[in-house]
């Protein structure tokens, strides 16, 4: 009888990616070509990780103005627009990345990429820090019609690359993360160097860990 694979799939923002500086720095372009006050990482740092709409949303109402659904969705096309030149710009890895995705590698676990952010942009990041090799599928907010923390996201990572039987852990930073991998009956490490402002320990997860130091050795072990 064939073994299961094994899976460890990842969130990037927040998790295997510090990117707020490059968030942020789109974030107030856009805000000051439109006449509003610029923000502080503090004031938004637990939506970096819930894509342009949600951060932009939210710097106008720090602004005192809601936004309508025209306005929005301009914004965020000048966001995205923005961040094509930006997205690498200050951003960088969180420290032991790169020796996780190799240790587990190296012990043949299948390696995915589950982000809310664009598929373009995850792509664009992952080749930027050579580390797009590590991964058998990648998937962004927009490559289906949903995703975290619909659980479905995970699901259609894992038929994308063609694994039909399997135990799946899930890294990630946030309720969306812990919410997907519950929901697909993952395994759930949540790390608390992320964005995220909820408590972690109250959100179900086997491991809340500082860092990713530890990652490959709890996975190695309990697998």
């Amino acid at each position: 009888m064939k073994n299961k694979e094994n899976i460890v799939a990842f969130d990037l923002d927040g998790t295997l990616l510090d990117s707020a500086d490059d968030l942020i720095n789109c974030l107030n372009l856009i805000l000051k070509e439109e006449g509003k006050n610029t923000v502080k990482k503090k004031n938004i740092h637990n939506l970096l990780g819930n894509g342009a709409l949600a951060m932009i949303k939210e710097a106008f109402k720090i602004n005192h103005e809601d936004l309508n659904k025209y306005e929005a969705e301009r914004l965020t096309k000048k966001f995205l627009f923005y961040y094509k030149n930006e997205c690498v710009k200050k951003s960088k890895l969180f420290p032991h990345t790169l020796k996780t995705l190799e240790i587990l590698k190296k012990n043949k676990f299948k390696l995915l990429l589950v982000s809310n952010k664009p598929e373009y942009f995850v792509k664009k990041i992952l080749k930027h820090f050579n580390i797009y090799k590590f991964f058998s599928a990648i998937s962004g907010g927009d490559t289906f019609d949903f995703r975290k923390p619909d659980h479905r996201h995970l699901l259609e990572t894992i038929k994308k690359a063609k694994i039909n039987d399997y135990k799946c852990w899930f890294i990630g930073d946030s309720k969306n993360d812990a919410l997907c991998a519950k929901k697909s009956k993952s395994k759930l490490i949540l790390l608390k160097h992320g964005y995220s402002k909820d408590n972690l320990i109250t959100l179900g997860a086997d491991y809340v860990l500082s860092n990713l130091k530890e990652v490959s050795k709890k996975i190695i072990k309990d697998t």
